[in-house]
């Protein structure tokens, strides 16, 4: 499955997911799929360009 951790978090936004996406059409795809989701009402993505620290 494309989603490996989901977050819920304080602030502006209710959750952050992390997914694997091989493409950016695979994950417009994949935003298309949650936006259509009951209870959601707008998502925004970044792209991870490096990863600093894994522990």
């Amino acid at each position: 499955p494309p989603v490996r951790t989901l977050h819920s978090v304080s602030g502006n936004f209710d959750m952050i997911v992390i997914v694997d996406a091989p493409s950016i059409r695979d994950l417009d795809t994949l935003l298309d799929e949650i936006g259509a989701m009951d209870g959601v009402e707008r998502t925004s993505s970044s792209i991870i360009l490096s990863t600093r620290i894994d522990r």
